[in-house]
């Protein structure tokens, strides 16, 4: 409440620092005085006989105003001193102000740039269609087969993809997390409820009208049941059991999320990540995991990027590299190269027995 009080009297005292209608009649008061002193005198003398200025109920609120007067008088001669002596003149200031209205349009045209990019990365998603498509028809032969006695087919089919899996694991031997899963297809991969694909920025799961219960070309938009939420997510048909339901495998950004039904046949949702520097094992907790080292990063045209964004997906890229090569990546050599230069810096220390992590 008191600095309430305080910044009030503040802009009254600025208010009566600028008042400038009386300085005829002024001037003429004070060059009857000796002094600006007594002038001054005789002013507050003048208000201690004739009002309640200084000696009524608000006195301790008048004396205020006039120490934050004097106060804004004060800084008003500092800041004309300072200015003075460091050359500093109204051009300058507004060349200031200009300057950083240069910066501020700068990042504003940085964040279009990498938006324009994440669009086109998303754009290319579309072109993987055809792949799923196939994918879906393979799957359908694969059960006729089995329906018709084909079963054992398949399954020698299944251990031989397997043998071929584990074959391409050789090199990947270690108990991390990302070395675990399927191989990915499209960046994703398929389940018995949908299948998927991801970018860096975002993700597309595809229900197919099979999938949610219903014939094809008859899915319509009144019909579904859909509910995403910032790190949960609900699909299905109103009135029977979710298709898909439960937790996401990370958060994603709701105001950019958005399903649509294609063809009357199936319905796409896109969800844009949160954390784009990272890529998904799965979409929903608990759903079979792909191995993200081998996930294939976008041969997108760097060109077109502005230099910090360009730089950022470049370190990214390089330190998917080098996690598939079980090297160390960009911040993991330079601690390496930190602690070599420390070594170096400090013979008399014996780092023999020294574990480093």
């Amino acid at each position: 409440r008191k600095n309430a009080f305080a910044a009030k009297k503040s802009k009254q005292a600025l208010a009566m620092a600028g008042n400038d209608r009386f300085d005829g009649m002024l001037m003429g008061m004070l060059q009857a005085h000796p002094s600006d002193m007594e002038f001054l005198n005789s002013i507050f003398g003048f208000l201690q006989r004739r009002t309640g200025c200084f000696n009524g109920p608000k006195a301790e609120d008048n004396f205020q105003t006039l120490i934050n007067t004097l106060t804004v008088q004060l800084e008003n001669y500092r800041k004309a001193e300072y200015k003075k002596k460091q050359g500093i003149t109204d051009d300058d200031e507004e060349e200031e102000r200009a300057a950083k209205r240069k910066r501020e349009k700068e990042e504003a045209e940085k964040k279009r740039k990498a938006q324009e990019f994440a669009k086109e990365n998303a754009e290319r998603v579309a072109a993987r269609k055809a792949a799923e498509e196939k994918k879906k028809e393979e799957d359908e032969k694969k059960k006729a087969e089995e329906a018709e006695g084909g079963a054992k087919m398949a399954e020698e089919k299944k251990e031989e993809e397997k043998k071929e899996e584990k074959k391409d694991d050789g090199d990947e031997s270690d108990d991390d997390d990302e070395s675990k899963g399927a191989k990915p297809i499209n960046n994703g991969g398929v389940t018995e409820r949908y299948s998927w694909s991801q970018t860096l920025q975002e993700l597309q799961v595809v229900v197919s009208a099979e999938q949610l219960g219903l014939p094809k070309g008859g899915v319509k938009s009144k019909m579904l049941d859909i509910d995403i939420k910032k790190k949960t997510m609900k699909v299905g048909v109103k009135g029977k059991e979710p298709l898909i339901s439960g937790d996401l495998h990370q958060a994603v950004k709701l105001e950019n999320t958005l399903w649509t039904i294609e063809d009357s046949s199936k319905v796409v949702i896109t969800l844009e990540k949160v954390n784009q520097m990272e890529w998904w094992k799965c979409v929903m907790v608990g759903d079979q995991e792909i191995n993200t080292r081998k996930v294939e990063p976008e041969n997108s045209s760097l060109s077109d990027l502005d230099g910090d964004t360009r730089q950022t997906v470049e370190k990214m890229m390089y330190d998917q590299r080098q996690k598939q090569m079980g090297l160390p990546t960009s911040e993991e050599q330079k601690k390496q190269e930190m602690l070599s230069k420390f070594m170096t810096q400090h013979p008399e220390m014996d780092f023999s027995k020294c574990k480093f992590n």
